[in-house]
């Protein structure tokens, strides 16, 4: 899929096509079509170009649907309403980050197709300047300068783009052990769902032998008067019986309910660490004043934005279940 490029020729070869074309395949193969991937399967282009591609790639798609709720929403109701108001929360917050993301994305990409077109400019200019010092003598000297001068620049700018991959490098691992504590807390919630679920059968099992055992005392009284003192004695156990199933019903439900919270709370924080890595992105970009600092932050972002629309589908799945 790669095209050769020249310096003159390079930021402008790479087309949509070749970008979702690349981006398909990555998917097919089932790994995530991220812009490094993209790139190194092309083997060549801009980043600025291939990350504007990719977002308008991943904007075309069509998201799935979800699968339908399959817990009885009148047992836990309450439940559902403090989720779907969490949820209705978080997702009016992944909306407005990954709208400031695109924005930033759009920028960026702008900013660094302008660095690239510097950069060859430069190179021109130096080649130009080779060209004048081997042709006029008499100005070997000032072109000599003018030309190291150039190449101390450009050096200064790869120091700053090997910086700003360390810091990609960094913020990357951070982006990973969010999603792994996303998993986590969905992984608990489902956890929670199941015991809620097996709580309830247990509650109903409880009623079905209360049921059997009263129908069993009425039949009783019927048959024999003379047994009324055991059938007396045998209603009081079965209420004792019944009143510790019911204390153990609300001990579970609370368990239960502190274990949401729980989930709760890691949703949280991970929401608060992807704001504070989004944050660490965009200090980076401010230090990297070069081509590389910027597409360095254009990627981070992008990832931030990736993080966000899986939170949103999670708790929009978690809302829905």
């Amino acid at each position: 899929m790669s095209q050769p490029q020249d310096p003159a020729h390079g930021i402008s070869s790479l087309t949509y096509a070749q970008v979702a074309a690349a981006a398909e395949n990555l998917e097919q193969r089932g790994a995530e079509p991220t812009l490094a991937r993209v790139l190194e399967l092309l083997g060549t282009g801009s980043p600025n170009i291939a990350q504007r591609h990719l977002g308008t790639w991943r904007d075309a798609r069509t998201a799935p649907e979800p699968p339908a709720p399959r817990l009885p929403a009148a047992l836990i109701d309450a439940l559902e309403r403090q989720l779907a108001a969490q949820a209705e929360r978080g997702l009016s917050e992944g909306q407005r980050l990954a709208d400031e993301a695109r924005a930033d994305a759009s920028t960026l990409a702008e900013i660094g197709e302008a660095l690239e077109r510097r950069n060859v400019e430069l190179e021109q200019r130096l080649e130009q300047a080779e060209r004048e010092r081997q042709a006029a003598g008499e100005r070997g000297n000032t072109l000599q300068s003018e030309r190291d001068d150039l190449r101390d620049k450009l050096e200064r700018e790869q120091q700053l783009a090997r910086e700003s991959q360390e810091a990609l490098v960094q913020h990357r691992q951070q982006v990973a052990m969010l999603r792994e504590q996303l998993e986590e807390a969905q992984q608990a919630r489902l956890a929670a769902e199941r015991e809620t679920r097996g709580i309830e059968e247990e509650r109903i099992k409880a009623e079905r032998a209360q049921a059997v055992a009263e129908s069993q005392r009425d039949g009783a009284l019927e048959q024999a008067r003379e047994k009324a003192e055991q059938i007396g004695q045998l209603k009081r156990e079965m209420q004792e019986e019944r009143a510790r199933q019911r204390q153990e019903i609300t001990e579970m439900r609370a368990e239960q309910k502190a274990r949401l919270d729980a989930v709760e709370r890691a949703k949280q924080e991970a929401q608060k660490q992807a704001q504070e890595a989004a944050q660490r992105a965009t200090k980076a970009e401010i230090r990297a004043e070069a081509l590389q600092a910027t597409q360095s932050a254009l990627k981070s972002r992008m990832d931030a934005m990736q993080v966000q629309q899986r939170q949103r589908g999670m708790r929009s799945q978690g809302e829905r279940d």
